[in-house]
């Protein structure tokens, strides 16, 4: 093996063996010190702070990665302009994150740029950028909680209730579309690339490309959706007969979008 390899397999190691968070930290420590060449120990050893709510070891770590960014092999800008978001430096965050946003491909990304300019006063940008994000992939407007982290950290209750009342808006806009609406619009989004609020989709023929599956009409999403939910609960209630059962459990769920689609309760941020 190369050096890169043995990093990337001492890396590995460290997220297959830890034990718990604090024994993966401890863990980190040493490719950082072996091959600090790598930006991305430093950047799992930052978030897993993050994760146990230790942020000042946090932004000491992210401080480091900062002061040691001329020295990696490469730099993510994105994860440098969290770096700079998370230690206050709002201009170099801005400045790294729209950088990484032209080219990059971390759907991440957009929220995060969002957040830094919501922390340097701009409203109206904020909004902006969310509406933006949300409007590339609108399976976001129903992922608030697992944001929820981020808002805590960075935001006083304030600018906590300001973020969740405009991304609430998103969660009304996309919640209240009638099923076959919604899976033709996530269709759309995820294999077209584009939707269309105002389009009448029932009948709309998208593409004879074989890679993509053909999308449903909505007789043939009608009957998908009752053999889902006959097998959602075969497999929940133990009555599930045997692998070919859940193989076409999890086939159905996912083109049919049922994380986003089959949710019975909507998640509301504050």
């Amino acid at each position: 093996m190369d050096r890169k390899e043995k990093y990337e397999k001492a890396r590995s190691d460290v997220w297959d063996k830890a034990k718990n968070v604090k024994d993966r930290i401890k863990m980190l420590k040493k490719p950082a010190s072996e091959y600090p060449e790598y930006m991305h120990t430093f950047i799992d050893m930052a978030s897993s702070y993050r994760e146990i709510c230790d942020m000042d070891n946090a932004v000491k770590t992210y401080l480091q990665t900062i002061d040691l960014k001329d020295t990696f092999e490469s730099v993510w800008k994105n994860e440098l302009g969290k770096a700079y978001l998370f230690t206050g430096d709002y201009k170099k965050a801005v400045e790294n994150l729209e950088k990484f946003e032209i080219s990059g491909h971390d759907y991440t990304n957009g929220i995060f740029l969002a957040f830094v300019y919501l922390k340097s006063g701009d409203k109206k940008k904020f909004k902006e950028k969310i509406d933006k994000w949300i409007s590339k992939n609108i399976e976001i407007s129903f992922e608030m909680r697992d944001y929820g982290k981020y808002i805590n950290e960075l935001f006083n209750d304030e600018d906590a209730k300001f973020i969740g009342d405009v991304w609430n808006k998103y969660d009304e806009k996309y919640s209240g579309i009638e099923r076959y609406k919604l899976y033709c619009l996530l269709y759309k989004q995820r294999y077209i690339g584009s939707i269309d609020m105002d389009s009448d989709d029932d009948d709309d023929d998208l593409s004879d490309d074989e890679e993509i599956p053909p999308k449903l009409g909505r007789s043939g999403f009608e009957g998908a959706l009752r053999e889902f939910l006959s097998l959602e609960s075969r497999v929940h209630l133990g009555g599930a007969r045997g692998k070919e059962d859940y193989d076409e459990y999890f086939e159905l769920k996912d083109m049919l979008f049922g994380d986003i689609i089959f949710k019975q309760k909507r998640y509301r941020l504050l």
